[in-house]
């Protein structure tokens, strides 16, 4: 999969950016050869969001909010526009009358990626995810990807 020919989009969520600031050598690997081999990995403006506000609640913001700006502009931001929010609001509406709500910003970044028609999901929140159906065997937590990968 890695380097097969076939380029994929692989979307990543919150959790997994977090993981590369906290210097988690799978995930950094992971990332590693996806952009060797010339993936595209995309982000939510959501989880660009997300990232930028704990950076700017510490102490050190000035340096936080720079190494998370070196760390996000490594990959392509997908804003939130009018398709993803409408997908965005069907997933809600869905997950609202089943009675198995997930936070906003994890439905937004199914939406990305459900309209980026991205191939994975790379997540630490799988069970999040995979309440929603379009999602379905596109959701990968880190160890799981990479056994993946090796098929």
């Amino acid at each position: 999969m890695w380097s097969d020919g076939a380029l994929m989009n692989v979307v990543l969520d919150t959790s997994i950016i977090v993981e590369i600031d906290r210097k988690n050598k799978e995930v950094i690997d992971i990332l590693k050869k996806l952009i060797d081999n010339n993936h595209r990995i995309l982000v939510s403006t959501i989880s660009v969001s997300e990232i930028l506000t704990g950076s700017y609640l510490r102490k050190d913001y000035k340096s936080s909010v720079l190494e998370a700006k070196r760390i996000l502009g490594q990959f392509l931001w997908i804003d939130l526009d009018a398709k993803i929010a409408e997908k965005t609001a069907q997933y809600l509406a869905y997950l609202i009358t089943e009675g198995n709500i997930i936070e906003y910003q994890d439905a937004a970044i199914a939406a990305t990626f459900k309209t980026t028609d991205s191939d994975y999901l790379l997540t630490l929140n799988k069970n999040h995810f995979e309440r929603i159906p379009d999602l379905k065997n596109k959701v990968f937590i880190p160890k799981e990807f990479v056994k993946l990968a090796r098929r």
